[in-house]
């Protein structure tokens, strides 16, 4: 194991950045240390060779100018990507979608890929295995230096200074939620293909290019990262329309895979939406022809586990139906959240032990729906 010294310091031209962001409000604890660790099953003593964050779903950075040198997947590490950077390598595990693939360069700030329930590590230098908190010191140590200099250490991104009116300016507060929850869920589902969107819209998307690109509506202005098209006002009303068509997209997933609608629609709406939607994917609705409260039909359950500073105490968390504050969380013992984070659990046994009450609740819906169904 290496220890850092001043020599190590990474030089980059576009900044520097830290892997992740931390939401507001929020803290992102470091779950297991690097180093030697006691096996929280076992009881023995093992070398842990980076270190594990509870990070569900984050999106992570590349830290500063660098190449993609390894992408893969095993069953032990699960989806990993390695970053070089200089004399150093980077590596994440524990993915659940990879951005940049090998060979490929990357700049502080890029979004390289999604951790899973949890991301894991590692760090090299020069082949040497390293402790990444003295890594992530050395990238705040450098971002601080520059501050100090006057220059900001964070890379610079262009923004695009053009106000583009949508369908859904009334609920952009609500979007801007929504996207911070859902959007790495929606990206990684069009990845996989496990979401499509509907060829309405693609279609749509088609026929707006096309006809932009008769008018000449690309290149009025200079072509920059952030308007790589060179769109100028003359073109606003066609970014309207794709603003508002990929918004609408966004809109149709989670209300097809998670029953999660805009607050400002009324039900009858919301069921217009959610046929709309069973038409476009051309899935079935058990529920077309029938006169079924469609409240409760479907009631999402959402659980996590999480731990304390110490990464010794954990707790596992309920979400009923998309609330936002949840259900009070329950201590759990270590070996347990370490299993959930494993995926060897069946939830509904998970939540009939830790939230019997809710569970109850949560049947007699389902019961009711099934009355309804069968018109008793």
């Amino acid at each position: 194991m290496i220890k850092y010294s001043e020599e190590m310091i990474l030089h980059s031209h576009s900044g520097y950045c830290m892997p992740f962001e931390e939401p507001e409000g929020k803290n992102v604890e470091v779950t297991l240390y690097y180093g030697n660790q006691k096996h929280p099953q076992t009881g023995k003593q093992f070398f842990h060779n980076g270190i594990d964050f509870s990070a569900n779903r984050y999106m992570l950075y590349a830290v500063a100018d660098g190449t993609v040198s390894g992408v893969g997947s095993d069953a032990e590490r699960g989806i990993y990507q390695t970053i070089r950077y200089g004399k150093y390598e980077v590596t994440y595990r524990h993915l659940a979608n990879v951005f940049v693939n090998f060979g490929e360069t990357v700049k502080a700030g890029n979004v390289v890929s999604l951790s899973g329930d949890m991301m894991h590590m590692e760090v090299r230098f020069d082949g040497e295995q390293m402790d990444p908190i003295d890594f992530i010191t050395m990238l705040y140590g450098n971002v601080k230096a520059l501050e100090q200099r006057g220059v900001d250490g964070m890379p610079q991104f262009e923004s695009f200074e053009m106000t583009i009116p949508t369908h859904y300016d009334k609920d952009q507060k609500e979007l801007e939620r929504l996207m911070l929850r859902w959007l790495p869920s929606y990206m990684e589902a069009l990845y996989r293909g496990t979401y499509i969107t509907p060829e309405r819209t693609e279609q749509s998307l088609r026929n707006i290019f096309t006809l932009a690109g008769t008018k000449n509506y690309f290149f009025e202005t200079m072509p920059s990262i952030a308007n790589p098209l060179g769109i100028g006002p003359r073109c606003m009303p066609i970014a309207a329309k794709v603003q508002t068509l990929l918004i609408g997209d966004f809109l149709n997933y989670l209300a097809l895979r998670h029953n999660i609608f805009l607050s400002s629609l009324t039900p009858d709406v919301k069921k217009k939406v959610i046929d709309q939607a069973y038409a476009d994917s051309g899935v079935l609705d058990p529920l077309a022809d029938l006169d079924v409260d469609i409240q409760c039909f479907d009631i999402p359950r959402l659980v996590t586990v999480y731990p304390d500073k110490s990464g010794i105490r954990w707790w596992t968390k309920l979400w009923i139906n998309n609330r936002e504050e949840g259900e009070a969380s329950v201590e759990i013992t270590r070996a347990l959240a370490i299993r959930f984070m494993a995926g060897n659990f069946e939830k509904d046994l998970w939540l009939e032990e830790y939230y019997p009450k809710q569970m109850e609740a949560y049947h007699q819906a389902i019961e009711q729906t099934r009355m309804q169904l069968m018109g008793m």
